[in-house]
């Protein structure tokens, strides 16, 4: 794309139009497109572009003659920023169409201007049935794998702004508890960091649903715990908590100094070590692995909005086929007797189900224990929660 002239250059709406681009053009995801000094703006503009995306495009449909030609991609993207100033944001009229206007003016698409000003003046809210934000491929699959009405809630829950959870034994003044122990915040919450607690680590961000994997597990105390794929560190966290002795194994050395910091703020003896789970070969067996493998994620979609229009099928396959490979890694490490812990937060079946069928039937030393399956669709009145399958494998 090219960049805009100089009074755009370095304006929100010029960083998210770029960002934007990457993001549908290259398949990246929003932290990777977003430059880390960007400001709130430029992250609240594309979080309510992505949510809000297949509302957007079928809003615009009937207001263009005809579509946008593939070389003028980014001019699409203009427009959809644009009308989610319009529409989800309340920006001014003239604020949001004017600097569209000027963003594709000083841009290698300066012929399309005057269609962004018509285009975007014609706009009226409110926006279409969310469930047109989901792409058409996946409504499917999720049709056939979760059912019309847990995929159409699941559409009208990823709409919205998904609540903040935090792993928690206090209470705060903002929220309410889920469960014993989840509390979520209210939207209006403090920043987290001046939450009281917050420096004497007693408490940290997770969804509710990715505390449950954990929660599978029995008794951990003095049991020695590999966490693989452990950065951020919430399930490496659990275990720690629970009185394990953990290995966190992370492979990225950034995620990894995260995962430090963490462990530190929480004041929790863990340690970590950065290496490729293919490559890694511990001393002895574990008493209990816990692979949070790599997946699609599409089960974060309320959280991550750009995951639906970036995922492809090839990647399912391709991730599917990693998590095999980890699987069997993992199940060597585990010690007669001792337990295997799988999750991913996936909604595809290929990442979940079908590996659970798959290594039973290929393993005869493993037992299925226990297992669960959630969807953004539960606690839909509470916001809802992240789509994750996991299950515990016993070592006869």
């Amino acid at each position: 794309m090219q960049k805009a002239a100089q009074n755009t250059a370095d304006s929100p709406r010029q960083i998210a139009w770029e960002a934007l681009g990457q993001i549908l053009g290259e398949g990246r995801t929003l932290e990777e497109a977003v430059p880390h000094e960007a400001d709130s703006y430029v992250r609240m503009l594309l979080l309510s572009t992505l949510r809000h995306l297949g509302q957007i495009d079928a809003l615009l449909k009937p207001l263009l003659d005809k579509p946008i030609a593939p070389k003028h991609r980014p001019v699409m993207d203009v427009l959809r920023l644009g009308v989610a100033q319009l529409v989800v944001l309340d920006t001014a009229a003239h604020a949001a169409v004017n600097e569209s206007v000027e963003l594709v003016k000083a841009s290698k698409h300066a012929g399309l201007a005057g269609m962004v000003n018509a285009v975007l003046k014609k706009v009226q809210g409110p926006l279409p049935d969310a469930r047109h934000n989901l792409p058409a491929w996946l409504e499917k699959r999720w049709k056939d794998q979760h059912g019309k009405p847990t995929t159409d809630t699941i559409c009208f829950v990823a709409a919205e702004r998904p609540p903040l959870d935090l792993n928690a034994t206090a209470s705060f003044d903002e929220g309410a508890r889920l469960d014993e122990h989840i509390w979520r915040m209210a939207f209006d919450h403090k920043p987290v960091p001046t939450l009281e607690g917050y420096e004497e680590g007693a408490f940290f961000i997770q969804d509710v649903a990715a505390s449950y994997p954990v929660r599978l597990l029995k008794d951990l105390r003095g049991k020695r715990v590999l966490d693989i794929g452990a950065a951020p560190g919430g399930k490496t966290a659990q275990l720690a908590q629970a009185g394990a002795q953990v290995t966190a194994l992370d492979k990225s050395q950034s995620r990894s100094q995260r995962l430090r910091g963490n462990m530190a703020r929480l004041k929790l003896d863990v340690e970590i070590v950065v290496a490729d789970a293919l490559e890694y070969e511990p001393a002895a067996p574990f008493d209990v692995v816990v692979l949070d493998a790599p997946c699609s994620a599409t089960g974060t979609w309320r959280r991550h909005p750009e995951v639906v229009h970036i995922t492809t099928l090839e990647d399912i396959t391709e991730l599917a086929a990693t998590q095999r490979l980890l699987l069997e890694r993992a199940w060597g490490w585990v010690k007669p007797g001792g337990t295997l812990l799988y999750c991913v937060c996936s909604l595809e079946r290929e990442e979940g189900e079908d590996q659970r069928d798959a290594f039973l039937t290929t393993h005869v030393d493993a037992e299925l224990l226990a297992q669960r399956r959630t969807t953004p669709a539960q606690l839909k009145e509470q916001g809802g929660m992240d789509g994750f399958f996991a299950m515990t494998i016993q070592k006869k």
